[in-house]
C-alpha cells in the first residue's frame, strides 16, 4: 500500500487545523503521514497539536513567513510518501478521499488527481466544479474562459490535489505568485505534459464562511492579478486571456473601486483576447450593480444548479437500482 504524505500549511488557527487533521486521520487509506507546516513560530498551534496522539502527525515551523505556497513546498520537502496531497487548514476531507483518488491514479505517475468539492459559505453550500475537466480544451481555457453569465462551471483548488512525489518535484508552487494554485496547474499541464483527472464525487469540503485571518485564502489585488496576467499571456489562449482579464481582474478592480481600470481592462481584453458576450456582460454588471444584488443573484443560480445536480444524481442512482 502506497504511503501518502498530506501537507497542511497553517498559522494561528489551531481549532480549524485540528478539524482538518481529524479528517485526514479518518481516511480509509491508512498508510499516510500528516506534515503540518506552521508559517512562523506559533505557540498556540504547537500546544493544540500535543493533543493529537498519533505518531503519523509531524510538526515543522518556518523560522519566518514564506506564504502558503512556500509552506506547501517546505512540507513536500519533508514528505516521505510516494504520493503527496495538500489540505488547507480550514478545509476537510471525506473518509474515502485518498482511497478513491489513488484508485484513479493507479499506474499513472504523471497524473494530478482532483475531486468534486462542497463549498460552504455563510449563505449556504454548493458543489464545484459543475463541469469536470476532460482535457478537450487547454487547462487555461477551462479555468478562465467563462461560458455562462454567472461562471462557476470550472474549479480546482489545492485541497483536492493528489499527485506523485516525483511529479511534484518537477513543478513547485511559486511563493511569489498571487495565483500559485493556478500557476501550478498551468506549468504541470503545459510544461510537463501532466494529465489532470477528477474523481466525479464530492470528497472535499471547503469552508469559506470562517471569519478568521487565513494563511491560505489571501485575495490578490487587481493590480497583482493583472501583473500575473502579463506574465502568463504568452502561454494562454485568447479566450483564456479575455476571460481572466474581464472576469478575474475586472471583478477585483470593481470591488476595489479602481474606476480608471474600467476602460483599460476592456481595451486589453479586445486587443489581446477574444471576449465572449458572457465575458462582457458580467464585467459591466461588476461595475454597475450593487455587490449585494450580485451575491443574491449568484446564490439563487447556485441553489438552482445544486437542485438540478441532486436530481440528476438521484435519477442515476434510481436507474442503476432498476437495472440491477
Amino acid at each position: 500500500m502506497s504511503l501518502v504524505s498530506v501537507v497542511i500549511p497553517t498559522l494561528k488557527r489551531p481549532q480549524l487545523l485540528l478539524r482538518a487533521i481529524r479528517s485526514v486521520l479518518q481516511q480509509t487509506h491508512r498508510e499516510l503521514e500528516v506534515i503540518v507546516i506552521v508559517d512562523r513560530p506559533d505557540p498556540d498551534t504547537a500546544d493544540a497539536l500535543r493533543s493529537v496522539a498519533d505518531p503519523r502527525v509531524r510538526l515543522f515551523e518556518n523560522p519566518k513567513p514564506v506564504t502558503a505556497a512556500g509552506a506547501r513546498n517546505a512540507g513536500a520537502e519533508q514528505a516521505k510518501g510516494e504520493w503527496v496531497a495538500f489540505l488547507d487548514d480550514d478545509d476537510e476531507w471525506l473518509p474515502s478521499k485518498l482511497e478513491k483518488q489513488l484508485l484513479l491514479a493507479a499506474g499513472n505517475p504523471s497524473t494530478l488527481v482532483t475531486c468534486l468539492s462542497r463549498v460552504v459559505t455563510s449563505t449556504g453550500s454548493h458543489i464545484r466544479p459543475k463541469s469536470i475537466y476532460d482535457g478537450s480544451v487547454p487547462i487555461d481555457e477551462y479555468l478562465f474562459d467563462r461560458r455562462t453569465l454567472f461562471g462557476g462551471s470550472s474549479f480546482m483548488q489545492t485541497s483536492s490535489y493528489l499527485l506523485h512525489h516525483h511529479l511534484f518535484d518537477k513543478v513547485r508552487f511559486d511563493a511569489g505568485s498571487p495565483h500559485d494554485d493556478w500557476g501550478f496547474l498551468l506549468r504541470l499541464s503545459q510544461q510537463k505534459d501532466a494529465r489532470i483527472e477528477t474523481v466525479p464525487e464530492v470528497l472535499a469540503v471547503l469552508h469559506f464562511e470562517e471569519h478568521h485571518s487565513s494563511l491560505t485564502s489571501r485575495t490578490a489585488s487587481w493590480v497583482a492579478s493583472l501583473r500575473y496576467l502579463d506574465e502568463i499571456q504568452a502561454f494562454i489562449t485568447r479566450r483564456a486571456y479575455s476571460g481572466y482579464c474581464l472576469g478575474i481582474v475586472g471583478e477585483r478592480a470593481a470591488r476595489e473601486r479602481a474606476y480608471s481600470a474600467f476602460p483599460e481592462l476592456l481595451r486589453r481584453a479586445f486587443r489581446h483576447g477574444s471576449p465572449r458576450l458572457c465575458h462582457v456582460l458580467p464585467y459591466f454588471a461588476y461595475w454597475m450593480l450593487p455587490r449585494g444584488l450580485l451575491r443574491r443573484l449568484r446564490t439563487s443560480v447556485r441553489r438552482s444548479s445544486n437542485s438540478k445536480t441532486i436530481f440528476r444524481h438521484d435519477l442515476v442512482c434510481h436507474i442503476g437500482r432498476e437495472c440491477t
